[in-house]
């Protein structure tokens, strides 16, 4: 079996869409993708490849979002959306094109100076992107495909979510292969946590005025329903991160709105008043903790739960009760434990603005637009993002997605793409800035060619 087709077999399995630009570097990839039940989307910048496997993955948290690029700039194109993927825990998988191994720089090479060996569009790419990707490899072994395969795909899920970048020359991608005598990946075996269920089911009995915090980490572990489940036993609280507006819809009488710098005035509120603060899937960035992060819900006892432990060592967070472990996981055990809060009510304020005939106030269109559609909303930043946050009203199960950390503009178009894909062609409106449609403008050929409905 050829090593393209067997590497497009294998993507069949983990996602059934791709988004790419062809290209001499991975011709042979690109073909294999013609032939297989991939649905193949072409863009028209390689950038917009990557946005859109970014905005898939976050729509489809089932499959992986998945973008092939050509070696050499077709590669550095696509490094904004392995960047903002990387900043903000989103898996995503990028295919990429080599020159052939014998004219290919060499480790050797590229210690002693040397740039490249003198093949077009060569450039040492896996040493750009290590950075930013949690695995990044060149397969120059045909019958390593399989390992590399396996543990990329087990690296972008677990723990803390990320891109990962496998590079492909182009002569391994004809070599022939046997598909049924190659090693694969082992999955290490997965460590108990330790949850100090006692000890916080003890903070929250003893707090007088709790509250939760919720991000996009929940989405990504699977854990929304418990996420619903414990809120509706307990009647806690809730304000959400911008990763996790979408998590608890309007109607619920105990969510007072998105928090931080691009949130509401009841939510801020509540965060430095509260006695308690429980943060589940968020990591809690400047936008949540403001540049006087040692004010931060001062008066509150933090307990923090993520997949990554790095977070609690930062210099711009105090934890109280740190706690290393899946959102899913956690949300389950807490469930069961003997929880009996006190009631904190806190007033909510709304959104004021003016109502004139001279011109629409977008807050005004945003509310008409939320009893107008339930279909998801894909934003891109600025206040193309900071607006629809603070004004939406979102109904069950309605998603809101935004990239919340790296703010790169050309994101809105380029993402609801990916995430109309993800989502077998349904609907879904995009609120996109009038200069970052700048940047990705070429993407509206994209979208009518494959009758995506977009709605812009």
């Amino acid at each position: 079996m050829k090593l393209s087709d067997y590497l497009v077999k294998y993507l069949e399995k983990i996602t059934d869409s791709v988004f790419l630009i062809s290209g001499g570097g991975h011709m042979h990839t690109v073909d294999s993708m013609g032939k297989s039940k991939l649905k193949t989307y072409c863009c028209h910048h390689e950038q917009a490849c990557a946005l859109a496997a970014e905005g898939y993955s976050r729509m489809n948290n089932d499959k992986i979002g998945v973008a092939a690029v050509t070696t050499g700039p077709g590669g550095t194109n696509a490094i904004t959306g392995v960047a903002a993927s990387w900043v903000d825990g989103i898996p995503m998988m990028i295919i990429s094109g080599q020159v052939r191994k014998e004219v290919k720089l060499s480790r050797e090479d590229i210690q002693m100076g040397l740039r490249r060996l003198g093949e077009p569009q060569e450039i040492n790419l896996l040493d750009v992107v290590k950075p930013i990707t949690k695995y990044a490899v060149c397969v120059e072994e045909p019958d390593e495909i399989k390992y590399h395969l396996d543990k990329a795909y087990y690296l972008a899920k677990e723990g803390k979510p990320g891109p990962v970048w496998i590079e492909i020359p182009l002569d391994v991608q004809t070599a022939e292969i046997d598909e049924n005598n190659l090693a694969g990946f082992e999955l290490p075996k997965k460590a108990e946590s330790k949850i100090p269920f006692d000890k916080i089911t003890d903070e929250l009995n003893k707090s007088e005025k709790p509250l939760m915090i919720v991000g996009n980490g929940i989405t990504l572990a699977g854990a929304v329903n418990q996420l619903r489940d414990f809120i509706e036993k307990t009647k806690i609280n809730v304000v959400s991160a911008m990763s996790g507006t979408d998590l608890v819809n309007d109607d619920y009488p105990y969510y007072l709105g998105e928090q931080g710098l691009s949130g509401v005035e009841t939510a801020n509120y509540a965060v430095d008043n509260c006695d308690l603060l429980l943060i589940i899937g968020t990591r809690m960035q400047i936008r949540n903790t403001s540049f006087e992060y040692k004010n931060f819900a001062k008066n509150a006892v933090k307990i923090m739960v993520d997949a990554d432990g790095a977070e609690f060592k930062k210099r711009t967070l105090k934890i109280d009760i740190p706690v290393l472990a899946d959102a899913k996981e956690f949300l389950e055990g807490l469930s069961k434990q003997d929880i009996k809060l006190k009631r904190w009510d806190v007033e909510k304020k709304p959104i004021r603005y003016e109502v004139n005939d001279k011109y629409i106030d977008v807050y005004q269109f945003l509310e008409a637009l939320s009893h107008k559609s339930d279909y998801p909303v894909i934003t891109a930043n600025g206040m193309a993002a900071e607006t629809p946050h603070q004004a939406l009203k979102l109904k069950k199960g309605q998603r809101l997605i935004t990239n919340t950390a790296f703010g790169e503009m050309g994101k809105g178009i380029a993402m609801a793409m990916g995430a109309c894909a993800a989502i077998n062609k349904r609907p879904v409106i995009c609120i996109e800035g009038d200069g970052s449609i700048m940047m990705n403008m070429q993407e509206l050929q994209t979208i009518i060619y494959h009758k995506f409905p977009i709605k812009i």
